[in-house]
């Protein structure tokens, strides 16, 4: 007969506790259970995890599927990462070189982008507002001598907000704060050795409190802790270098019709290894280590399914154990892996986002910005034709767009589109070169290690 001391097994615990009501035994078996299901791991996310820190690490509470995951990049190795990045549908510009490419890496840029932004959400907006000239002579092109006929708005009954997030990284060395000391400290060997000494004492209270279901969550977590530690993973040789003399400007959105983009700036060597080489190798496994993996998958979602079912304080327990981990993790592991990566690597990033009218003042102001040699990156975004040839002529600094014969044989509306778009992309470079050179490189914190 069921209790809501005993559960459903009606076994009698060495340590008791009376007084639960049977709405809270029963509520809190069923949301770590939920929990779990909601919570599905996507390899993209876990392959990009993996990058960051270099070797394979469990949680108490991995997400559905995760083990699993782990089990089948043991078993497919380089096939199983390459089938990860697909599930990302980032694509990837590089603009000095012209070359479009799929994201490397899973989704190792797209935590450190977070970690970039999430001080820098609200947008700057670029200029709307240019200066027209009025049509020159017949037979004449030049308008250095003629006024201004008057300032315009951009297309006023029509706009498509571009959002485009330019982030920079650049080598640089970290100085530690009061937090990252005491992360470091919490990440020592020492605190390692402390961490698992409370969970082996944690096993010990759930038995004794008849929590079974929970002992054999932590458990599994310790043991898959263990056999992580026997498989080793390797960075790459030359692993963060730059092949190049040049620094990166990588273009990357969903699509060719996104709204939102993500421009990547500075150091080529690691912002080319980040979205474009693969930045670990697969570690050798053996058949045991591959079938633990896959039993502990199974076993995890059975002792949630258990826990569910027996109630009782067990599923008191695993509810707050759950809630101390999550706990835990916001207070000192958030964006904990971008953090340690960025310090381990002696990285700075900084990011500002920029809001554009249209997409060709964005795309302008990106082939301004870098060091590109033509323009054929962007023939995936903006069909080549005469008017859009006459505006890449009208970027280069070193011509006056105001007197190319291209623009005699161009409409009226071709050669205003073209004048009004050269401003505005002219005038977004300005503003973002101002913004980049007065933001701070973001310090990470001196984290090494992980649990």
């Amino acid at each position: 007969m069921y209790s809501a001391q005993l559960g459903t097994l009606g076994a009698q615990a060495y340590l008791s506790i009376s007084g639960i009501p049977s709405i809270i035994t029963e509520w809190s078996a069923l949301v770590p259970l939920v929990a779990h299901l909601a919570s599905y791991g996507e390899n993209n996310r876990m392959i990009g995890e993996l990058a960051l820190e270099g070797y394979l690490s469990v949680g108490l509470f991995p997400k559905l599927g995760y083990l699993d995951g782990l089990r089948k990049l043991l078993q497919d190795g380089p096939d199983f990462m390459d089938r990860a990045n697909v599930e990302s549908t980032y694509k990837v510009w590089d603009v000095n070189w012209g070359s479009v490419f799929t994201r490397a890496n899973g989704s190792a840029i797209s935590i450190l982008t977070e970690y970039a932004l999430r001080k820098h959400r609200k947008p700057i907006q670029m200029p709307e507002r240019v200066t027209l000239y009025p049509e020159p002579a017949p037979g004449s092109l030049s308008r250095a001598n003629v006024a201004p006929l008057r300032e315009v708005v951009n297309t006023p009954s029509f706009r498509r907000y571009q959002d485009l997030h330019v982030i920079c990284m650049s080598r640089n060395n970290h100085t530690s704060s009061i937090r990252g000391t005491l992360l470091l400290l919490i990440f020592s060997r020492t605190g390692k050795i402390l961490y698992h000494l409370v969970l082996l004492g944690l096993i010990v209270v759930f038995c004794l409190l008849g929590a079974f279901g929970t002992a054999a969550v932590v458990v599994t977590g310790l043991v898959s802790k263990l056999v992580c530690r026997t498989l080793r993973m390797k960075r790459p040789s030359g692993y963060l270098l730059n092949n190049e003399k040049h620094d990166a400007c990588m273009l990357s959105a969903v699509h060719e019709n996104a709204q939102t983009w993500y421009l990547y700036v500075g150091d080529r060597g690691v912002i080319d290894w980040m979205l474009n080489k693969t930045m670990l190798q697969t570690p050798s496994a053996n058949r045991l280590q591959m079938a633990y993996f896959r039993v502990a998958h199974m076993l995890q979602l059975s002792v949630m399914t258990f826990v569910a079912a027996q109630k009782s304080v067990d599923g008191l327990c695993l509810l707050v154990l759950l809630a101390s981990t999550y706990g835990f993790q916001y207070l000192f592991g958030g964006h904990k892996r971008a953090r340690q990566w960025l310090e381990a690597e002696q990285v700075s990033i900084d990011a500002r986002t920029f809001r554009f009218s249209g997409r060709t003042p964005m795309i302008g102001a990106v082939h301004a910005l870098s060091q590109a040699r033509n323009a054929e990156w962007m023939e995936s975004l903006i069909a080549p034709c005469p008017r859009i040839s006459a505006w890449l002529n009208g970027l280069d600094p070193s011509v006056n767009p105001m007197t190319r014969q291209d623009l005699g044989a161009l409409s009226s509306s071709d050669r205003s589109w073209v004048l009004l778009n050269t401003q505005l992309a002219t005038e977004a470079e300005k503003v973002i070169r101002r913004e980049l050179q007065l933001g701070k490189a973001v310090e990470s914190l001196n984290v090494k290690g992980s649990f």
